[in-house]
């Protein structure tokens, strides 16, 4: 489980990474071609919003997996051993249903519609850009699926460890 964990992290930051890379020369790019040849590029400025709405959904998705994000402690604090344990699942559960909700089933409904839409300005259909929301979601519920399985893991061993 690891291996699948350690993987996903490494190309997703390295996707992030790119997508990060990719949006600096860009905003760059913007800005010369607004400020020193006086003529904006609104491609430019579309392929951003985009990449940032990717790299965010990417990001979002590369936290859940490494258990960085935003948290309150003070309930899964109090609660130790077993308790722990089902709060812990009950956790990963919600926010796994949570992205089945919005970002699969909200996510396919907008990749629909966005193959309706084209982009004014890099003549695109827009499912490319709304492809992401379904794409993080899978990702999202695949890393909440790992963290149940690690929790389970963990608390063996610690049970394997206090019988011993």
């Amino acid at each position: 489980m690891e291996n699948i964990r350690s993987i996903m992290d490494k190309v997703l930051a390295a996707i992030c990474a790119l997508l990060l890379a990719f949006m600096t020369l860009l905003a760059t790019y913007q800005v010369i071609t607004r400020y020193v040849f006086k003529a904006p590029s609104t491609m430019s400025e579309d392929m951003l919003s985009y990449s940032f709405v990717w790299v965010s959904l990417l990001g979002a998705a590369l936290v859940f997996g490494q258990k960085d994000h935003m948290r309150l402690s003070l309930l899964s604090d109090k609660f130790k051993g077993s308790a722990g344990l089902v709060l812990s699942i009950f956790t990963e559960l919600l926010i796994i249903a949570i992205a089945v909700i919005v970002f699969l089933v909200g996510g396919i409904d907008f990749v629909g519609v966005g193959a309706l839409q084209t982009s004014p300005t890099l003549n695109i259909t827009m499912d490319f850009v709304y492809a992401i929301l379904p794409l993080s979601g899978i990702l999202i519920i695949i890393y909440n699926l790992l963290n149940i399985i690690q929790s389970i893991q963990k608390f063996n061993d610690r049970e394997k460890e206090e019988l011993q």
